[in-house]
């Protein structure tokens, strides 16, 4: 990524609080057909329950709670849902949201708010995980579905019967894309080996293998003692004798460095 488009991404995410989940946000609102209408002011079959169209994001979340239970006893609703908003959450789902998150009933049911639900109705099925590693896509993928039955589950059908899947398997894969691109793109940088080790690890490691470089036996080594008359391997043995002599000596001070390499490395 380049300094520009790595500017355009962060100043984007500082002024979304919910930029990782950006494109999968933007997908349930196309599968559940509600940015073809008045996206976070919608409700369930385009106003047909509420008398016509309604003003979401100004009401309060016990407003909607009002609104929702007038849509499941109006006549007509044959689904007996209550889906309202961007997500189409309903309202069983939602009253579960308020009493775990401590929302009271005179916030307001706004475009933050709807987002705010919805990625955590993500993360209940299971997103964060699938980031970290923990959770696979097939699963994923079948989480939510059971959430939102305009998703496919992975063999590309909809997880409950009468309703066919909105989107294909490929474009949920292409928004969870998407999703850990950006996810990663946002984790601090963080070199396998912080420069400030290496430093250390060649100060003190740089007279061992100096001195090994001297004295080491490598196949270049056996050839050339290969070459010398015998006094002068008997003196290159008695230096490999006071190697080891040396070796021993500072094997505490190599063991201690080691273990301070070690340290700075998990603690970098």
């Amino acid at each position: 990524m380049t300094d520009r488009n790595s500017a355009r991404a962060n100043a984007a995410a500082r002024a979304d609080p919910f930029f990782v989940y950006r494109p999968l946000l933007d997908l349930i609102g196309k599968s559940e057909g509600t940015d073809r209408g008045d996206g976070y002011n919608e409700t369930l079959a385009y106003g047909a329950f509420t008398g016509g169209n309604v003003n979401l994001v100004g009401m309060t979340l016990s407003q909607v709670d009002a609104l929702q239970t007038k849509m499941l006893s109006h006549p007509d609703n044959k689904w007996k849902s209550s889906a309202v908003g961007r997500y189409q959450i309903v309202r069983t789902t939602l009253r579960a949201i308020r009493k775990t998150l401590g929302l009271g009933g005179n916030l307001l049911f706004d475009r933050k708010m709807q987002d705010r639900m919805a990625c955590y109705l993500l993360g209940v099925r299971g997103v964060d995980k699938w980031l970290a590693g923990r959770l696979s896509t097939e699963t994923l993928l079948d989480n939510l579905a059971s959430e939102w039955a305009s998703l496919p589950m992975p063999n590309g059908k909809g997880k409950y019967g009468g309703q066919h899947a909105a989107v294909s398997v490929a474009e949920v894969a292409a928004a969870l894309d998407q999703v850990r691109k950006r996810h990663l793109g946002q984790a601090p940088a963080r070199e396998v080996v912080p420069p400030e080790v290496e430093k250390e690890v060649k100060k003190k490691t740089g007279f061992m293998g100096w001195l090994t470089g001297v004295f080491g036996f490598g196949g270049t080594g056996a050839a050339v003692i290969g070459g010398m008359d015998w006094q002068t391997v008997a003196v290159i043995a008695g230096a490999a004798v006071a190697l080891l002599v040396i070796i021993v000596i500072l094997r505490k001070q190599i063991a201690g460095a080691v273990r301070e390499i070690g340290d700075a490395v998990e603690g970098g």
